[in-house]
């Protein structure tokens, strides 16, 4: 059971699917020059322009993997060094360290995920435009609009057509039936279940060679022609259509019979656009059988040699002390596996562009990690700064502030029971030492041994997350004291 659409798609992926779309028409139009009318083609040079389109986000990515190859180490230190301590204090101080490592190399935790949020919809959309060819390209929509518009003519085509894809296990998404009232030539008015060119072209471009053939047997002698089996009480049922049966109209068989001359020629170049590998129907399941076995096992093996190749260019997917990077791994195995068992089972078409994609994105793969072999992180490092320096000053934040800023965010409600406390523990500490244990120190500073701190700084921040550390452990022995 295949699902395509005919109109085109809507919502946020419409200007992604229309500008696919222009593509997809300019190169039908272009290898038709050639004389070439292949839709599989297509998909192939679509493919390659489309990745081409993406090899910004493509290099962005790579860059990101790059730096997070040399940074992730530090993050799983600082990690292991907070490993199990789970009160507030020691949580605050992991993640202004962590944070300090992704201000160092100019990144934030999100930005290895920024390219594949941005392509996610290019994908969905890329898939719409395969799916629905017609929608897209203009000479594929005229093919089957030919055939659409002889359909029109035939008196009670609406539900022959509908009775036909029902018992074909063909699904058309937003598929709503109209119906008409009509009079007779007997003067007697009948409901007549309508459809629009676009809702007859919507399911004749998912006919594989097997509907078609099936579709062009209506040979009113043989008791298996789809004519002589139309189940009209199924249709009104499935569809809702709030009619009886007997106000229907009949359809025309012998109209529907007469029909079929006139399209052959037509059917015949629609196969031969859709046919692939001498005799294979883009939409049709390729399945386990030869020649059609040849497209799952060649999208398992294409992306398996993908995912490593991309590992080869990424040191820290070998660390066996990286569990994310087992994991991976694992997934690089896994993931051909599954990518074969559902290639086998839907339309070819996109299997073939699973496997050109692979194709196409191992050798974008090997150039850009020989590109990236010759970048130095330290100058990312440099450039990633100068752009997250640049964007603080839009949002007129002083550069070099941030961290203050976070600790000082981070200890804020640190400060505010410090206070609560304060009082009690300068009593308690200059009873037991009979002075000041910050005598000397100047207003806004806070000292510990003989270094002094700005309050505005770091260190300062650091030194107030200690002091309530210790002030808690001094309490607590107290109290067990008494």
């Amino acid at each position: 059971m295949n699902l395509m659409f005919l109109t085109q798609v809507g919502g946020i992926l419409k200007p992604f699917a229309w500008i696919f779309g222009i593509v997809m028409n300019a190169i039908y139009e272009f290898v038709s020059l050639l004389n070439v009318h292949s839709i599989a083609v297509c998909v192939i040079i679509f493919t390659f322009v489309t990745k081409m389109l993406m090899l910004p986000l493509t290099i962005k990515q790579q860059k990101s993997t790059k730096l997070s190859s040399q940074m992730n180490p530090e993050i799983m230190k600082i990690q292991e060094k907070y490993k199990g301590k789970k009160d507030e204090a020691s949580m605050r101080k992991q993640q202004a360290e962590m944070q300090a490592v992704y201000e160092k190399y100019g990144t934030t935790p999100m930005s290895g995920c920024l390219p594949l949020l941005i392509s996610l919809p290019i994908m969905f959309a890329l898939y719409r435009v395969i799916y629905a060819i017609p929608a897209y390209v203009n000479d594929i929509y005229a093919m089957y609009g030919t055939i659409a518009d002889q359909v029109l003519n035939v008196q009670g085509y609406g539900q022959a057509m509908l009775s036909f894809i029902q018992e074909n296990g063909i699904v058309v998404n937003k598929l709503k039936p109209a119906i008409d009232v009509v009079t007779g030539a007997d003067g007697i008015t009948y409901n007549l279940i309508t459809l629009t060119k676009d809702n007859l072209i919507d399911i004749m471009y998912q006919f594989n060679t097997d509907a078609w053939d099936i579709f062009k047997n209506v040979n009113l002698a043989d008791a298996e022609s789809w004519l002589n089996k139309i189940d009209l009480t199924k249709v009104i049922q499935n569809y809702s259509l709030g009619v009886s049966l007997e106000s229907i109209q009949a359809v025309d068989t012998a109209a529907f019979t007469s029909l079929i001359p006139n399209i052959e020629d037509t059917v015949t170049e629609i196969i031969h656009v859709n046919s692939f590998l001498g005799g294979l129907n883009i939409l049709n399941a390729p399945g386990w059988s030869f020649p059609g076995i040849i497209i799952p096992l060649l999208a398992a093996l294409s992306q398996f040699v993908q995912s490593k190749v991309a590992m080869a260019g990424n040191k820290q997917q070998n660390n066996v002390d990286n569990p994310a990077a087992q994991s991976m791994k694992v997934m690089n195995y896994v993931m051909p596996i599954m990518s074969m068992f559902f290639c086998a089972m839907l339309p070819i078409c996109v299997g073939l562009y699973w496997v050109a994609s692979a194709v196409f994105g191992t050798i974008q793969t090997v150039f850009i990690n020989r590109y990236m072999d010759k970048v130095n992180v330290e100058d990312l490092m440099e450039a990633n700064a100068e752009k997250a320096a640049k964007k603080r000053a839009k949002r007129g934040i002083t550069t070099g502030s941030q961290m203050a800023e976070v600790a000082r965010t981070s200890t804020k409600s640190i400060q505010t029971e410090e206070k609560k406390f304060q009082n009690a523990y300068d009593y308690k500490n200059n009873a037991s030492s009979g002075k000041n244990s910050n005598k000397g120190a100047k207003a806004g500073e806070y000292k510990r041994s003989e270094v002094s701190y700005s309050a505005s700084s770091i260190s300062a921040n650091a030194n107030l997350l200690r002091n309530n550390y210790q002030k808690q452990n001094q309490d607590s022995e107290d109290n067990s004291e008494k």
